[in-house]
Parts: structure tokens; C-alpha cells; sequence
């Protein structure tokens, strides 16, 4: 849910507007009924009461909530001190002054509108319509031998950004929009069509490329509408007129089953119509890209018809729940998993602290031949010297014995038949677990694979250490280590950098870890020598009110995500205002970051509790059922200090 409501402002900070039609016109109407990406959240004003009893609400309400309000203050604030020092100093008139200003006491208020009135992201591409010009030159072509261009099958695209209910609120977007495009060299003009006014992108009678791309904004009816597209604003404004008498998206069925998505209290929802898209994809790409539709089958993207969603607040917990819809055969990534039920006492044994965990029960060959089949298709424009005779028979033939090359390639490598002496010894269940104690970040992850046959996944191990040690490129030394009667095999070598790769088989588990102390974690908690991680009261709690046929369970606790972000936080913004300094005008007045609105983490994480996502196959679907508090994207796998290293290291060059 969080991460719906930050892309929900991150598209509407782009938007502004004019006037219109018919004010009780829903804004769903306004929309194609052929429309292939919907999402609506409503704001925070028509939850109100459900957001003040979720976790979001005593974290507004509390310093947390402060320094989230005072940092979104500042953003129009910093963009203003430019647009209004900048004409001052170029010697601008007042009254253009006089604009900039008014326009920034708008912006100031952008936040709050959308916050009450919520946005609405629409898109759709279709087969592009046949010109004059455009049949004429393709019968030419054909005369002449020569297919037609890319531009003579390009596709018409439109995004658009709504509003809703926005009534005398218009000067709000207007405002922002004015004061964002200052910034840029963009041209904006005014332009009236079927008895509307707004405004559009003055597009360069010199702008290169096969498609001109048109953007502009304006009121229909009480609704804001931003557009951005392939047909011209007059076009799409009459498009409008014709939606809402066909009743716009709201009977398209994706949009009625997305409304009767989830048992919760609804904020965000929307589909994806991914069947006509991926449909469109190898219509159009086709001609140019052979094998296109063969590669999106085989990755088992093909096979994907429709994404439904709805997130939204449940009590203190936010409640999310997607499917994707695979009803026909699977084939690659859609092929992977296996329908059988997996809970907390399937797991192996983790930290007592473990801060993140996903597993999975997943079908080991379907799971390798969807990686030869994605490393495939990554790797369409190269030649591997098998295609030639394949290519006199069908492109399937092609993936096929490329897949096959692939095969043979990974025997040679690893020294051993990945489909015969590996795969058939490998357990279903696949577990990654990370713990601030074993390991920092990324580097302390570890990965577990059940084991049916741990003796022939021994051996088949022993050949593949054997095959790499002899294909190095610098020397690989390997030390043996006992520990309770388990082996544990380390790696050392120049090339590994700071991590030292290391391995164990443990019972029913291969286990694989960055360092070898993580490795002895678990190999002592097997041995009951050292706690193992069960959930808390709460947790278990709530994983009892949810589905018990997943086949796949992942925790994740936001308290170390917050710690880590509010810890590293102010040292970012420390070193970033302290570059600032030394290429500021020393007569400028010293204005410095305010690194106080870092929330303290205490504060933020006493609020928190772990997220919870269920994963089940029922065979025709695939759905993912999410009971969190706060969340970020990529936080299972720990990216937050990685993303913060990165920023520091941007600071120094």
C-alpha cells in the first residue's frame, strides 16, 4: 500500500488543467472501455478514519509525522527560491514576479489537493490507424521488395492522469504545472476544442523522430485531465465524449472484478489487460524482431492474460492483494511453482533475528529450464552457431536448440548433467534468509535448497568444485572445516573480493552463504546448540488468519529496513550538504541541510510490525496476498544500505 501511494504522487506531481463538460460525470467514464492499465487511489480524505486506525496514523501524528509534513513543505520551497530569484536577478518585471510568486503558493498546496481527491493512471496502446500516406508508401514498398519502416507500424499510445472532483481547485494544478515548467525550456500555449479550454506542449517543428508525441491539460467537466500521447488533445477530447456514452472503463470486466478485489477496505486498485498488450507486442515487434513471440511464450510471459489488484487498510495492518491470471499452459517462470502447501514448520532453521526470509516450494527442473529459457531470450541478438539449420524449419526450432546449446554449455562448465546428476536429488523447497548478526546487507543473505538424495547432491557438488577450480582464471584455495560432524567448505580467492563463498550440506538442507559464519550459524542451530526463529505471538497470530495453501511465505521486518534508513540517513545528508559547501558562493547567505527531519528510528519503528505475503497457485492463478505495516520496494532482500552506498558514492565523483 505504501509504495502505491508514493507512485500515485510521484505521477500526479507532473500534472495541471483547464475546463469542461458534464459535472456529474464519474471519471472512470471518461476513460476508452478498451483501456489496458487502470489504477485509482482515492486519497487519504475518503479513508479517513480507516487511516487514523492504521499504523500510518499515530505515526502522523507523532514527530515522525512532522518531519514527513515539514519535508514535503520544503520541495516547493526550494524549487520557488530559484523561479523567484532567478527573474529578479535577469531584471524580470514585477509583474511576472508577481506570477512566480502565486504560482508557488499553489504548488505549496499540491500535496494536500491530491492527498484529498486522490489520481487516477489510465494508459492503453493500440495497432497504429492506416494514413493516406502511410498505405500508399507500404504498397510501394512491397512493389519495390522492401518492408515498411518502424514508423509505418508504430503504435498509437496515450497516458492519462486524472484528478477527480477537483471542483474550483483547478488555480492548485494550474500553479504547480506553471511554476514546474519554468524550470525547463519547455513552451506552453493556450488552445480551445469542443467547447473547451486548456493548455499543451508546444511541440518543435524540428522534433526528430517517427512518432510526434503531444501532452496537454485541461478540466472536463470537475475532473483535471492531463494527457500525454500519439493523437493530437482535439482528438482525444472528442474520444471523451464518445467514452462516456459507451460508459467509459467501468464495464470493461477487469475493472468490475478489481472492484470486488479483497475482504479489506479498499484505497488503490487496478488491472492490467496483459493479454492484449503481450498480444499487440508480438503483432507489432513481430516483423522485427523474429522469434519475439516464440522467446515471450517460452519465458512463459505469454502466457500471462490479466493483473488484478487492490491494496488498503484492515485495522493497524496495510492489505494488498494481487493475481495474475495463467489460466492456459505454463510454460517457463509461470511453470515453476509447485501447488503444495508451505508453513513456518517447513522452514529450516533461521536466526532468532532473522530481519527477512521468502520461501518457496518451486519445481527444480521447471525452475531450470525457465533460467536457460530467460538467459535465451537476454540473449536474442547473439549468435551461438547452432541457429543456421534450425532456422529452415520455425523460430520454436531456433529457441529450442539455443536452449539446448545453453544445456551443454552449463555440462561443460560445471562438470556435471545439471538435468541428470542435480535436479532429481533437489528438494521443492526454496528458502533465502538474512540476519544483521550473520551478515551485513546483501552479503549476509544465505540461500537453502531442500535435498531429497543429500549424498548425490555430495557428489554432485564434489565434481562441480573440481570443474571450477580447474577453469579459474586465478587460484581458487578450498579449506575443509569439521563442525559438528559437518563439513563446511570455504573459498578463497583474489577474485572474490571481500566475500569468502561457502557451503555446507546439513541434514536435508544445502546451504550457501557469503561468509562461512553464517554457514556455522546454521549448522548449530540445527544441533539445537544455538536458538532457532519462531514467530512472536502476534505474527503468529496473524499468519493464522491468513490463506494456508500458499506455497510460498515471506517475512520481512520493517523495524530493521527503518533503523538502517534513519541510522545511514543523516550521514547521507551530512555529506551531501557538506559537497554543497564548498561549491556555494561564499557571499551567499550559509543555508544548511536540515538533517532533523531524519526521523528518530526509536520513534518510527516502535510503530511497526513484520510484513507477511502469502503466495498460492491454484492452477489458473497465480495470487499474492500482502499483511504488512510499511514496506519499500526490494526491502526482502536488503537493498536499503546498498542504495544509500551507491548515493555516497555518486557524492564523490
Amino acid at each position: 500500500m505504501p509504495r502505491l501511494f508514493a507512485f500515485a504522487l510521484v505521477a500526479l506531481a507532473i500534472a495541471a488543467p483547464a475546463r469542461a463538460a458534464d459535472a456529474d460525470i464519474a471519471p472512470e467514464k471518461l476513460l476508452p472501455p478498451t483501456t489496458q492499465l487502470y489504477v485509482r487511489w482515492d486519497g487519504v480524505t475518503a479513508h479517513n478514519d480507516a487511516y487514523k486506525k492504521s499504523v500510518w496514523g499515530p505515526v502522523m501524528a507523532g514527530p515522525t509525522g512532522d518531519s514527513i509534513r515539514a519535508l514535503l513543505a520544503k520541495g516547493p520551497k526550494l524549487l520557488g527560491s530559484s523561479v523567484l530569484a532567478d527573474p529578479l536577478l535577469d531584471g524580470k518585471s514585477p509583474a511576472e514576479l508577481k506570477t512566480n510568486l502565486a504560482d508557488l503558493k499553489a504548488a505549496e498546496k499540491l500535496v494536500d489537493l491530491i492527498a484529498d481527491k486522490g489520481v487516477i493512471v489510465a494508459g492503453e496502446v493500440r495497432e497504429a490507424s492506416p494514413t493516406i500516406k502511410g498505405v500508399g508508401s507500404a504498397i510501394t514498398g512491397l512493389f519495390s521488395g522492401k518492408l515498411p519502416g518502424a514508423d509505418a507500424v508504430m503504435p498509437d499510445a496515450q497516458l492519462l492522469v486524472i484528478v477527480p472532483d477537483i471542483g474550483d481547485k483547478a488555480d492548485v494544478l494550474y500553479g504547480s504545472i506553471r511554476l514546474a515548467m519554468r524550470k525547463g525550456d519547455n513552451q506552453v500555449e493556450a488552445f480551445a476544442a469542443n467547447g473547451r479550454k486548456g493548455y499543451r506542449f508546444v511541440v518543435p517543428k524540428d522534433a526528430g523522430g517517427p512518432v510526434q508525441v503531444h501532452s496537454a491539460w485541461w478540466v472536463e467537466g470537475k475532473h483535471f485531465v492531463f494527457y500525454v500521447g500519439t493523437w493530437k488533445p482535439e482528438v482525444v477530447m472528442s474520444e471523451m465524449a464518445a467514452n462516456v456514452a459507451k460508459g467509459g472503463v467501468t464495464g470493461h470486466p477487469l475493472y468490475q472484478r478489481c472492484l470486488k478485489t479483497g475482504t479489506f477496505e479498499t484505497v488503490t486498485r487496478g488491472f492490467v489487460d496483459a493479454g492484449k498488450v503481450i498480444t499487440l507486442a508480438k503483432s507489432l515487434a513481430g516483423p522485427f524482431v523474429p522469434g519475439l513471440k516464440e522467446r515471450l511464450d517460452s519465458t512463459g510471459i505469454g502466457g500471462l492474460t490479466a493483473v488484478v489488484f487492490a491494496s488498503g487498510l484492515d485495522g493497524k495492518e496495510s492489505r494488498a492483494l494481487y493475481e495474475f491470471d495463467l489460466p492456459g499452459e505454463r510454460k517457463g517462470i509461470a511453470k515453476t511453482f509447485k501447488n503444495t502447501p508451505l508453513g513456518v514448520n517447513d522452514l529450516p532453521p533461521m536466526p532468532p533475528d532473522v530481519s527477512r526470509f521468502s520461501a518457496l516450494r518451486l519445481d527444480p527442473s521447471a525452475t531450470y529450464d525457465a533460467g536457460l529459457s530467460l538467459v535465451e531470450f537476454l540473449t536474442m541478438q547473439q549468435e551461438f552457431g547452432v541457429e543456421e539449420d534450425a532456422k529452415k524449419r520455425s523460430q520454436a526450432e531456433v529457441v529450442k536448440v539455443r536452449k539446448e546449446y545453453l544445456d551443454r554449455e552449463a555440462v561443460k562448465f560445471l562438470g556435471i548433467s545439471v538435468k541428470d546428476d542435480l535436479l532429481p536429488h533437489l528438494g521443492d523447497k526454496l528458502v533465502l534468509f538474512q540476519s544483521p548478526t550473520e551478515g551485513l546487507s546483501v552479503f549476509g543473505q544465505v540461500i537453502c535448497v531442500s535435498l531429497k538424495n543429500p549424498a548425490k547432491v555430495k557428489a554432485a557438488t564434489d565434481r562441480i568444485q573440481s570443474a571450477l577450480e580447474a577453469i579459474a582464471n586465478s587460484p581458487i584455495k578450498v579449506r575443509k572445516k569439521m563442525l559438528k560432524g559437518v563439513e563446511i567448505r570455504e573459498f578463497h580467492a583474489r577474485g572474490f573480493g571481500v566475500i569468502t563463498p561457502s557451503y555446507a550440506i546439513v541434514g536435508d538442507w544445502l546451504v550457501v552463504a557469503a561468509h562461512p559464519q553464517a554457514v556455522q550459524g546454521f549448522i548449530l542451530r540445527t544441533k539445537s546448540d544455538l536458538e532457532k526463529w519462531k514467530p512472536d505471538t502476534d505474527t503468529a497470530k496473524r499468519l493464522a488468519k491468513m490463506p494456508q495453501d500458499g506455497c510460498g511465505l515471506q517475512f520481512c521486518n520493517p523495524k530493521s529496513t527503518a533503523s538502517n534508513l534513519c541510522c545511514v540517513g543523516p550521514l547521507f545528508l551530512g555529506t551531501f550538504g557538506l559537497r554543497n559547501q564548498f561549491s556555494e558562493n561564499p557571499e551567499t547567505d550559509f543555508d544548511p541541510i536540515d538533517v532533523g527531519l531524519v526521523p528518530n528510528a526509536h520513534e518510527l519503528s516502535r510503530h511497526l510490525f513484520p510484513n507477511l505475503t502469502i503466495t498460492r497457485d491454484n492452477g489458473k492463478t497465480i495470487s499474492i496476498e500482502v499483511n504488512e505495516s510499511f514496506s519499500l520496494p526490494l526491502e526482502v532482500i536488503g537493498l536499503e544500505p546498498v542504495v544509500v552506498f551507491l548515493g555516497f558514492l555518486g557524492l564523490a565523483f
